[in-house]
């Protein structure tokens, strides 16, 4: 943020002035920063998800990256990034004091700020984040040309089903789970393929069944010089604490991952009829509230735990 205001007064004191289509289009750029890091610095945002997210980032993206996250109005989820620099070093180049850092926007729908456990979609927007950043899905259809008649439905199908991948790589099952609570019975479109192709491929991946498209992915990461996809997720045992409604202790980056498709599973039984006593007589959104509750007192807590063990060596 103080980059920011140096940013801003530099500009302002600047004589002659800098071009005003430039200073316009600045401007637009830091206020979207401000909002997003504004949501960030205040107990509105869901940091528990950006604590989540950064061991995945620091994976497959060089350098240093912040986060900076937003609730939004929209229903969709997004992940990109946002900061100005990038157009400040090639428009304003007398501003030297520009930060090594690149800054990442996340945008969470207001709707899922108590509900991690449908924030695992982001993982899926980290999917296309990384795509997009490595040229994968373009490296797809020069190693993997599909016909050309169908190359453009193709392609935005390829885009989703890697991310999809991605995603399952780092929260299993979840995925799925997330995208059958939000987009049960979605059929195909020029953007997306249907929910049900969608799940079928996750199911491959998940249960080891050969499948072409995976191993085209993989073919693509190996030559990008990329970690290939695997599962990165450790399902952590979560009964005891949760049936005691109590958060569960979350040692390491793969147990933070697994407790996304554990805690799913867990509040499916409990929905279902099979779960804890707490849950006998709880209607369905009470379940859900105390489940997804559980998981973010879960996740806060490791993330104060991590906090602490680096403060003390």
């Amino acid at each position: 943020m103080s980059k920011l205001v140096e940013l801003t007064e530099h500009v302002r004191s600047k004589s002659p002035a800098y071009d005003e289509t430039i200073v316009r289009s600045l401007v637009d750029k830091i206020w979207a920063t401000h909002r997003y890091i504004q949501g960030s610095t205040t107990k509105e945002s869901p940091y528990e998800i950006e604590f989540c997210l950064r061991p995945a980032i620091s994976e497959w993206l060089p350098g240093e990256f912040l986060l900076a996250t937003a609730l939004t109005e929209e229903r969709d989820f997004h992940l990109h990034y946002g900061d100005p620099w990038d157009y400040v070093s090639k428009t304003i180049p007398e501003f030297e004091a520009i930060p090594d850092s690149r800054l990442i926007f996340v945008g969470v729908p207001r709707l899922y700020k108590y509900l991690p456990l449908f924030c695992s979609a982001l993982f899926h927007e980290l999917g296309h984040f990384i795509d997009l950043s490595h040229g994968l899905t373009e490296a797809s259809m020069l190693l993997n040309p599909p016909n050309p008649d169908h190359a453009p439905i193709l392609k935005n199908y390829r885009q989703e089903h890697f991310a999809d991948l991605f995603a399952a790589s780092y929260v299993g099952g979840a995925i799925a789970d997330t995208l059958s609570s939000i987009s049960p019975d979605a059929g195909v479109t020029f953007s997306h393929p249907s929910t049900a192709k969608r799940l079928e491929l996750i199911e491959d991946y998940l249960v080891g069944n050969e499948n072409a498209e995976i191993d085209m992915w993989q073919n693509v990461l190996r030559r990008r010089g990329l970690p290939g996809l695997k599962k990165r997720f450790e399902l952590p045992e979560i009964k005891h604490a949760f049936d005691d409604i109590r958060p569960v202790a979350i040692t390491e980056h793969a147990q933070l991952f697994g407790l996304f498709p554990a805690a799913w599973s867990y509040m499916a039984n409990a929905i279902h009829g099979d779960g804890p006593d707490w849950a006998t007589g709880a209607g369905q959104l009470e379940i859900v509230r105390i489940v997804n509750d559980l998981t973010e007192k879960s996740i806060r807590n490791a993330s104060i735990r991590k906090l602490w063990q680096a403060n003390a060596s």
